[in-house]
């Protein structure tokens, strides 16, 4: 046992060495390998630039095309169709329970002069053209201004052609045809003296007559006839058979205006508005011209709503009020141009003590470092972000913008 301890000693001495001249190779091969690394990404890295923090916050130059295209300078609006306001059928109640007892009107009809209102417990009431300033109910033999008036009325009707001023036979006549179109005859109203019969002392007559009696006598009942201030319009609401006539609750009610377009206008805009001021209105695809008729004033409404001036338009051409259907939203616009022109966005414009100009340029001009050209130019009107421009600039030129 003793005599093995010097070998075992020697061997781990042998050991030893060995795992020193590996980790010698091994340090050496590494050291190799970083410096090879290293003399590479030199290499790299010497031939690209070198970007410099003042490089990276230089301008870039940015550049638009001039274009020919339409440049539109008018004030816009967003606005919406309403319908015209609704006035009310009222009647002369003249203490009697009004009862509809028979509807001739429905939402959404025309209403025309001559045409039947509606039936009031019996009676029939009628619209006529005005002014009617009647006060009286007429007989046979009345004159005076109602009396014209009412005979103008049945002209324009068509049961009447002339006028005397005086209530004559072919004028009562004329009235009675009028009721009796829609099935009705004249209301038995005031009743005249009758004159009484002279007989002599020794005679008997056939009958006793009374002193001052009276005898029925039509007239024209004035209550019942009602002014409709247009020729034509449109029934907004009607009372249905068994309901109640009163103020709150008309007979009938109509549109006595055209439906009309309103939008909003601030301050600023509504001192380029006038009244009577042509403007064009786009529904849905048709555009359809206009004129101003009311610059409101100025309202501070709140509640979600656009403080501001209501502007009210109407078309200019009657025909075209079938386009204005109520609640429909529609854009306005102003007086000024819409027409095709060279334009170039408005950010392109440059102006300095020389004038207005624009800066021109090409790729191949960019690509020689050649710095953009100055071109003096006249801003002719501008709108939606462009400016329509004349000087020596061709459509496919670009200018710089940024």
């Amino acid at each position: 046992m003793i005599r093995e301890q010097p070998r075992q000693g020697a061997a781990a001495v042998g050991l030893s060495r060995i795992s020193r001249r590996w980790l010698v190779v091994l340090l050496a091969v590494t050291a190799a390998m970083s410096a090879g690394v290293g003399l590479l990404a030199g290499g790299i890295f010497g031939r690209s630039e070198i970007i410099r923090p003042e490089d990276s916050m230089a301008d870039v130059p940015v550049y638009a095309k001039v274009e020919n295209r339409i440049v539109d300078d008018r004030l816009a609006f967003s606005g919406v169709i309403k319908s015209g306001p609704a006035v009310p059928i009222q009647i002369d109640l003249e203490g009697q329970e009004p009862i509809v007892v028979r509807q001739t009107l429905q939402a959404g009809e025309a209403l025309k002069w001559g045409d039947l209102a509606g039936v009031v417990s019996g009676k029939p009431y009628f619209v006529l053209p005005g002014p009617l300033p009647l006060y009286r109910d007429l007989s046979l033999g009345d004159e005076g201004d109602d009396v014209s008036a009412l005979q103008r009325a049945l002209m324009q009707v068509g049961y009447l052609s002339y006028e005397t001023g005086r209530m004559d036979s072919a004028t009562m006549e004329a009235a009675s045809s009028f009721f009796a179109s829609e099935g009705f005859t004249l209301s038995s109203g005031r009743k005249t003296a009758v004159k009484n019969h002279q007989v002599e002392p020794s005679a008997t007559p056939e009958s006793p007559a009374l002193d001052d009696s009276k005898t029925p006598e039509v007239t024209i009942p004035f209550r019942q006839l009602i002014v409709l201030p247009v020729a034509s319009t449109t029934v907004v609401s009607s009372l249905e058979v068994g309901q109640k006539v009163t103020a709150e609750s008309p007979l009938a009610s109509f549109q006595a205006e055209d439906n009309f377009v309103e939008f909003i206008a601030e301050v600023q805009q509504a001192g380029f508005l006038k009244t009577g001021q042509e403007v064009s209105v786009r529904v849905v695809e048709k555009l359809v011209t206009g004129r101003i008729t009311s610059v409101g004033p100025f309202t501070d409404v709140g509640n979600g709503q656009r403080a501001g001036h209501a502007v009210m338009v109407e078309p200019t051409n009657k025909a075209d009020l079938a386009l204005l259907t109520p609640n429909l939203s529609v854009t306005v616009a102003g007086q000024g141009t819409a027409e095709q022109a060279l334009a170039v966005p408005l950010s392109g414009i440059r102006q300095d003590a020389e004038g207005t100009y624009v800066l021109r340029s090409s790729p191949d001009d960019r690509a020689s470092k050649v710095s953009a050209t100055r071109v003096p130019v006249t801003v002719l009107r501008s709108g939606g972000g462009f400016a329509a421009v004349s000087g020596d600039l061709a459509q496919g030129d670009e200018v710089q913008i940024s």
